[in-house]
């Protein structure tokens, strides 16, 4: 038998720009800080977290802080969006940016973990997480219509070799609230189906038709009754949604769309998952950490 805590967050609302005053965003970072070492997860999966190079070269990273700070042994940052790829005079943080001088801006998702990373083919031997594309528009254009998508896959260095990704999925301007707009939802929920069929054909051939274990976590910007999530991930291909406890919408106006997955069925011995509502967690950022403890074989 084999466990591991992993945690699942995005920083959206919280860290992912460093903006407002150098006390208000130190002040946010302890408050991370604080948070992950309560928690203690094995394995974080964080999206919307930024960095930039400042005006003398020096790099400030919510990366590095995590790493360090929560004594992870090992961290990777896949990084989405940046100036120096995507400069866009409509997103007013890069123009921001370029007026203070820094030399890069941006923002990706990040995979800490206390277990080694390994090959993909070759689990004897250390190794570094992949980037993967799942959207890339053909022009930037400042809104999260835009927005690129990835998500993180690596290999745990510790028997039975899991498998890990971690994702952030679209969400589109319009398609939330009173006023959503129909056409605006059905589109949303078009692109992240598209999405994660880009999941499941990465890993189908090397993960699921050998019934590898495998982790999957992120912002989902869907519910979990969500055709993308319901039909296309448990009811196609078993990957299973490990449902927190408590009934408790982890955004507080998309619902619960933070979720962690696992797959095959039959190598889950048990689990328990939950949400993360203290005060704490509502300081960081505007949604809140979803966390498994997870025993397979």
């Amino acid at each position: 038998m084999h466990k591991l805590r992993v945690m699942t967050l995005n920083l959206g609302g919280g860290e992912k720009n460093f903006t407002g005053s150098p006390e208000r965003s130190e002040n946010k970072a302890e408050a991370l800080i604080q948070l992950i070492e309560e928690i203690k997860p094995d394995v974080l999966g964080v999206q919307e977290i930024a960095q930039y190079i400042d005006a003398d070269g020096i790099t400030h990273s919510m990366v590095d802080r995590i790493h360090t700070d929560c004594g992870f042994q090992h961290a990777f940052y896949g990084e989405t969006l940046s100036m120096k790829r995507h400069m866009q005079v409509k997103k007013d943080l890069m123009v921001n940016g370029l007026f203070n001088d820094w030399w890069d801006w941006s923002k990706g998702n990040a995979l800490f973990s206390n277990i080694a990373f390994s090959r993909l083919s070759d689990t004897s031997k250390v190794g570094v997480p992949r980037n993967v594309p799942l959207f890339q528009p053909a022009s930037y254009e400042g809104s999260r219509d835009t927005d690129p998508r990835f998500v993180i896959l690596t290999r745990l260095r510790q028997a039975p070799f899991p498998f890990v990704l971690n994702l952030h999925l679209t969400t589109l301007v319009g398609e939330r609230g009173e006023n959503a707009w129909s056409e605006v939802v059905d589109a949303a929920r078009i692109t992240r189906s598209q999405q994660i069929s880009g999941v499941i054909s990465l890993i189908e051939t090397h993960v699921l038709m050998p019934q590898l274990p495998m982790i999957l976590m992120g912002d989902f910007n869907a519910t979990s009754e969500e055709y993308t999530l319901q039909e296309l991930l448990e009811r196609d291909h078993g990957i299973m949604e490990l449902k927190p406890h408590e009934n408790i919408a982890t955004h507080p106006h998309a619902g619960t769309v933070d979720h962690i997955y696992f797959y095959p069925v039959s190598r889950l011995v048990e689990y328990q998952c939950f949400i993360v509502n203290s005060s704490l967690a509502h300081s960081i950022s505007d949604h809140l950490p979803v966390v498994a403890d997870i025993i397979y074989r």
